[in-house]
């Protein structure tokens, strides 16, 4: 996977959300996006795994990955750091 692809996809999720912002409250919009996510992460364990053993690692990783992320994006936020 291709950082910049990564990144334009991500960007395509963050369009849809300021797209829907004008009908509906960020807060909302954010457990909305967290909700998905969820949803999408627990169906893709699922049908990739789905090893019952394996379920609390699955939420560990991806609780990891979240957290990885909002740190990286708040700090390119407070930093002005573009990804283009």
């Amino acid at each position: 996977m291709q950082e910049l692809d990564f990144h334009e996809v991500a960007d395509e999720f963050v369009n849809l959300a300021n797209d829907l912002s004008d009908e509906w409250a960020p807060n909302f919009l954010s457990a909305a996006i967290l909700y998905a996510a969820a949803r999408y992460n627990a169906f893709h364990f699922m049908e990739t795994n789905g090893d019952p053993d394996k379920e609390v690692a699955a939420v560990e990783y991806y609780t990891e990955q979240y957290r990885r992320m909002l740190k990286e994006n708040l700090h390119e936020l407070k930093h002005g750091i573009a990804h283009e």
